[in-house]
């Protein structure tokens, strides 16, 4: 049974939200509607990527589904080894930061496993700069993981994800909710943004997510998400 106190979360949600992530949540069951399910929320910073994340967790406890919460973020590398190419490197951040090593080893791999096997969904603590104690994780045959990141559909991750949700907004809403939740610079062209947005647009180049994603949701309306086309699941 869900918890009650995660199923109340969807108690504020505007009727735009509690439709867009109720369907999000559909089109997956419908896709595959047993075993073990991991959907991608990828998209650049600023766009609310963790905020949708934890909607879709409430969304699939709402539908009856058992579901987890896990982000890249919490998937770090040491600061040692995030700025070996140096603290500005946009390379850096896009080939440093994470370790997809392990992300792979304690989260994808044996969540798709299914069976008794754990899984962790967290590893690191960015703010200590340390790694947290294990906390292995087990889920019935039939669940989803639901995961939100940076550079999600990278050559690293080819193949793990069931679905790839990807997020855009408006370069002036994100650069406002980065100065609010950051303090920093409003303007995402601001030379201070080059480690991130170029980092980015190497990822875009690469990847071409927008294209390879199965949904792409407009965000930059926080409280009236938009699909921006018709998903391909």
């Amino acid at each position: 049974m869900a918890d009650q106190q995660l199923l109340m979360q969807a108690a504020s949600w505007t009727p735009e939200q509690k439709a867009l992530y109720t369907e999000v949540a559909r089109v997956v069951v419908a896709r595959s509607p047993r075993g073990r399910r991991i959907v991608a929320v990828d998209g650049r910073d600023g766009v609310g990527k963790t905020h949708f994340a934890d909607a879709l967790h409430v969304a699939f406890a709402r539908a009856g589904v058992q579901s987890f919460r896990a982000s890249l973020d919490d998937f770090h590398q040491p600061r040692e080894r995030r700025y070996r190419q140096g603290r500005d490197s946009w390379k850096g951040y896009y080939e440093d930061a994470f370790d997809l090593e392990l992300v792979d080893r304690v989260l994808l791999q044996p969540f798709r496993m299914g069976g008794s096997t754990g899984f962790m969904t967290r590893a690191f603590d960015l703010e200590t700069d340390q790694s947290v104690e294990m906390d292995w994780k087990t889920a019935g045959p039939d669940a989803v993981l639901v995961v939100d990141g940076v550079f999600l559909l990278r050559p690293a991750f080819k193949g793990r994800w069931h679905v790839v949700v990807r997020l855009e907004a408006s370069d002036a809403e994100r650069g406002a909710r980065l100065q609010r939740r950051d303090g920093a610079h409003p303007l995402v062209t601001d030379p201070s943004h080059d480690r991130y947005r170029l980092a980015h647009e190497h990822y875009e180049r690469l990847a071409d997510p927008v294209r390879a994603a199965d949904m792409v949701i407009d965000t930059t309306d926080w409280r009236a998400p938009r699909q921006v086309f018709q998903d391909r699941c």
